[in-house]
């Protein structure tokens, strides 16, 4: 059979069911364009007189229901005006014999019934007159479905002729489809039935699925592209089975190399994978874990059950950081793990799992309570000593009678600076201890550019010894409410840092002046300046930052004192630095008139 000859059948078939459909379409189409009017009629021609019966229903009924309420006269002139209008549409739309006398009979009835509820008692009641106006209100329905029945046997009778014709030509057009049909099977359906042989052996994976040499022209191309797909899928498939070997070996052993538990969740919360750490941290065997769900890995051990708690709670919670830190004691000491959910997306929106990530953060733990616990030592151990030297400066305050004034003056600055010391020294101590939950202040009124001018003058002589050049700008302020001890605190830490981090040379500029119910203090630097990164954590604790060998404080407590200290006041501190540019520190604190 040549390529032209299953052409030609496969036309001439078509145009003969055409053209059988084609005559079936004209002989029906008018029969069923009357059906469709006999349809349409038996809807909607008697459909409106039985909505406006069923309107007149309920507004009678609404006018009944206050009737017995004691109400009637309220809500009458309501009733009416429904009444009325769909009355009105009613005599308009008269389809069946009697109806306008039953309409005429239906308004005379409810207009009287409205009149004499307006002109009689409230308590008087209608029950007679409502019950013959619904009455004949349902005469009125009754007129209309009849008509719809009749017009419905109608469309029925007309639809089963018109099925028995359309019917007997589908089975005409069905027998020469199946002889057409058959006719052309015979053709093709043996070379499609091994094409699906063939697609079949490659979608189980089968090797070296080829089609044979076809009779037909159009199915020996088919066979021709299918034996080059086929190639090329194999190649296909075997190099993606190569590189997702090496990925998952690759992943597998980046996994298994980290310090830190990893645990591989899939969208359905499947175990994928579980390194060694996660599995000991977690008291599980990674092959009893792989494949069974995380939240019920069938095991009792107090690791798995408070890791599996603290992420319930943790998707429970609405919190934008979504991790959480957990006590463990793993390999016979107590450890510290912090948990983070990592969610694996795909594209816009789709989930592939989540990455349960173990993070051990004993030695960052461990870090701050050395930290504070040497903060607390080194302020306890300052009592003594700063005891000593009050006690030393008081004795030599009572003798002052014979000193010079720049003598007196020296001993009354080691006197502030001794009662300065050791406030800061018993508010570290509480700070280490957790005892200090917010920092207290007494309120007096103040001059913000006294306090600034005399820490100045305390600094001055160390900006001279190292070469720095330290400048006030100081415009007159008005006066705030606080503390001025821990503000004058506040100044010199500003003050001493900068002159920590400012080399050799380098100026130092100390300015306050007013600004929108303000007081504005700034302390510039031409030091080295903060990076970005660690600017945003320059108020926390313990915070500190690379000075490129210049003096470093102490314990990074000083600006997260400061901080606390201006927020006592009501006011805020913040810096403007770039790397390599200085740094400028601002305080805002409310004038008296705002506090």
């Amino acid at each position: 059979m040549s390529t032209s000859s299953l052409r030609s059948r496969i036309r001439n078939g078509t145009l003969l069911l055409l053209a059988l459909a084609l005559i079936l379409g004209v002989s029906t189409l008018p029969r069923v364009y009357r059906l469709g009017g006999a349809i349409r009629e038996t809807l909607y021609r008697n459909y409106v007189s039985i909505e406006v019966a069923q309107h007149i229903h309920a507004s009678l009924l609404e006018l009944q229901l206050a009737e017995r309420d004691g109400k009637a006269k309220d809500v009458v002139a309501h009733v009416r005006s429904d009444f009325e209008y769909w009355m009105d549409v009613e005599n308009h739309d008269f389809t069946e014999v009697g109806e306008p006398q039953l309409a005429a009979d239906i308004e005379a009835r409810g207009r009287k019934l409205f009149a004499e509820i307006e002109s009689g008692p409230a308590n008087e009641r209608h029950d007679q007159e409502f019950s013959e106006l619904h009455g004949r209100v349902d005469d009125l329905v009754r007129i209309n479905r009849d008509a719809m029945f009749r017009a419905d046997s109608r469309s029925a009778k007309l639809g089963r002729h018109l099925t028995y014709q359309f019917a007997a030509g589908l089975v005409l057009l069905l027998i020469v489809g199946v002889a057409i049909a058959w006719g052309l099977g015979w053709a093709i359906s043996r070379p499609l039935t091994e094409l699906a042989e063939r697609l079949r052996g490659v979608g189980q994976r089968h090797s070296r699925v080829r089609l044979g040499q076809q009779t037909l022209g159009e199915l020996q191309s088919v066979a021709r592209e299918f034996n080059q797909m086929a190639e090329r899928l194999e190649q296909f498939e075997q190099l993606n089975i190569d590189r997702l070997m090496y990925e998952k070996s690759k992943t597998e052993a980046i996994i298994e190399s980290l310090e830190d538990g990893v645990v591989l969740i899939d969208s359905e919360g499947i175990v994928a994978h579980i390194n060694e750490i996660a599995a000991l941290i977690l008291g599980v065997e990674p092959k009893d874990a792989l494949g069974s769900p995380f939240d019920d890995l069938s095991s009792n051990h107090p690791h798995y059950l408070r890791v599996r708690d603290a992420l319930r709670n943790l998707s429970k919670s609405a919190r934008d950081e979504q991790r959480i830190e957990v006590q463990l004691h793993v390999r016979g000491r107590d450890h510290t793990y912090l948990l983070k959910p990592i969610p694996l997306r795909h594209g816009e929106g789709g989930t592939l799992g989540t990455i349960l990530i173990l993070q051990d953060v004993t030695y960052l733990r461990d870090q701050d309570r050395a930290r504070a616990n040497l903060v607390a030592t080194l302020s306890h151990e300052l009592r003594t000593p700063l005891t000593s030297l009050a006690l030393s400066a008081e004795l030599l305050r009572r003798d002052s009678g014979s000193f010079s004034g720049r003598q007196q003056e020296l001993l009354e600055a080691i006197l502030d600076e001794c009662a300065r010391i050791k406030l800061l020294s018993d508010n570290l101590l509480k700070l280490a201890r957790g005892e200090m939950a917010a920092i207290s202040v007494s309120r007096e009124h103040l001059d913000l550019v006294k306090i600034v001018e005399d820490v100045v003058h305390r600094f001055n002589l160390q900006a001279k010894e190292r070469h720095i050049q330290l400048e006030q700008h100081l415009r007159p302020v008005p006066e705030i409410s606080g503390d001025s001890i821990k503000l004058s605190w506040v100044v010199s830490n500003l003050i001493g840092n900068a002159l920590r981090y400012t080399p050799s040379g380098g100026k130092i500029e100390v300015a306050a002046r007013p600004l929108n119910g303000f007081v504005r203090l700034e302390v510039a630097d031409s030091g080295p300046g903060i990076a970005r990164d660690i600017r945003d954590h320059i108020f926390e604790r313990f915070a500190q930052y690379p000075s490129d060998g210049l003096e470093k404080g102490a314990a990074g407590l000083g600006l997260a004192i400061a901080k606390d200290i201006v927020a006592a006041h009501g006011g805020r501190i913040f810096v403007e630095s770039e790397e390599g540019a200085g740094s400028r520190f601002v305080v805002e604190l409310p004038c008296l008139a705002n506090n």
